[in-house]
């Protein structure tokens, strides 16, 4: 039984054998009749040649140095400067508008007239009523010494005359250096009632601007109760940076444009250049006065300012004609067409898009405006700075 199992075995391993043999010469058959090569390296010419440049009629050899970098020119010429300033402002009051009203004893308010901040009031108006200690007595001690003088008016003494007489002034000035009316003083002799409050009133017309009490408050001696200002004129606070400072000058006219009024222009003239300098936004301060009659203008407003300068006339070139490194400034001028050459050059005042030329070239000169990086890099590689240094060493020694 055992023997006829592995008789039946290598009988089934033959046929397997045979079979994979005929299947591996089929394959082989197939693969005789590919092409390797034509499906690896396979090309689209078609496609290749469409991607192929077309010739062209005219070289790249035959273009001009202006063509290929697109470089115009410009002339040195003379031309009339005009600095144009442009800043910001502030409105303010003016400092001689600023009044404070105080009071020149201590007290205590008992009634309020101007109760609030922004209120108008006019000279002459009542401010405050005061009730003060000090100003009772010194009403008693002026009583006293007005009848002292009425008895040593008829007196033969002229000592006792005098002395009486000048009591009565001593006091009756001392009322008025407090404030006192001298309508207030005929009265109090008149009645020879003491009033134990004062009516302070405004010696100005104007706004009020700051209020420092309140009903009940103390008063202390010399303390402002009120600030007023007028608003008639005021000051507009420009703010001309550093580099502008050495145009401006007082009596110069401006050009001024409030936000709060964009279609309405101002017309101004710088009264005062202030000497300080403001150290942390690097400007300077310049006054101009404003007349504010329709009072419209109000302080705090923000304007925009423009101040033209006339500087005369002088050898200009665009900026863009010069190559300012810091330490040099080079300009290219045209030797010939399409040939430019460097040359060093002194620059004066920069205004407005332009460079005053003091030294280096002159009117009437072509140099290049454009494209200056390449003609920069161009006299590197060749050499031509230091061309142009030797000669300038060479003419100094001689």
């Amino acid at each position: 039984m055992k023997k006829l199992k592995n008789k039946f075995l290598i009988f089934i391993i033959g046929i397997a054998c045979f079979i994979t043999g005929i299947i591996a010469g089929f394959i082989f058959k197939i693969y005789d009749k590919i092409n390797i090569e034509d499906l690896i390296y396979k090309e689209d010419k078609t496609i290749q040649s469409a991607s192929l440049p077309k010739p062209t009629a005219y070289p790249v050899g035959n273009l001009t140095v202006e063509q290929l970098f697109n470089i115009d020119t410009t002339k040195v010429q003379r031309k009339k400067l005009v600095k144009k300033i442009e800043t910001y402002a502030d409105l303010t009051h003016p400092e001689s508008d600023i009044k404070d009203i105080t009071f020149k004893i201590d007290g205590y308010v008992e009634e309020l007239y101007a109760d609030f901040t922004g209120e108008y009031v006019k000279k002459g108006q009542p401010l405050v009523k005061i009730y003060s200690p000090q100003l009772v007595s010194a009403q008693e001690e002026f009583l006293r010494a007005y009848e002292y003088y009425q008895k040593m008016k008829n007196t033969d003494d002229e000592v006792l005359k005098k002395t009486a007489k000048d009591f009565y002034e001593a006091s009756y000035k001392r009322l008025l250096y407090w404030d006192i009316t001298e309508k207030q003083i005929e009265n109090l002799k008149k009645t020879k009632k003491v009033f134990k409050t004062m009516t302070l009133y405004s010696p100005y017309d104007g706004w009020i601007m700051e209020k420092f009490v309140y009903l009940g408050s103390k008063v202390k001696a010399g303390k402002p109760l009120f600030r007023i200002a007028k608003h008639k004129d005021l000051w507009l606070m420009v703010k001309v940076y550093e580099k502008d400072i050495p145009f401006v000058k007082e009596g110069q006219n401006v050009d001024i444009k409030f936000d709060a009024y964009p279609d309405k222009i101002y017309k101004g003239k710088i009264d005062y250049v202030y000497p300080m300098m403001d150290f942390k936004n690097r400007t300077k301060d310049v006054r101009i006065v404003i007349q504010n009659k329709d009072y419209k203008l109000v302080p705090g407003m923000y304007s925009k300012v423009t101040i033209k300068i006339p500087i005369g006339e002088a050898l200009v070139l665009p900026e863009t004609a010069v190559i300012n490194t810091g330490k040099r400034q080079i300009v290219f001028y045209q030797k010939e067409k399409g040939i430019f050459k460097p040359l060093y050059v002194k620059l004066g005042r920069y205004v407005d898009g332009y460079y005053e030329i003091l030294s280096g070239v002159k009117e009437g000169m072509v140099v290049a405006n454009s494209a200056l990086f390449l003609l920069d890099a161009d006299a590197q590689l060749k050499g031509e700075y230091r061309k142009l240094n030797e000669k300038a060493s060479i003419g100094k020694k001689k």
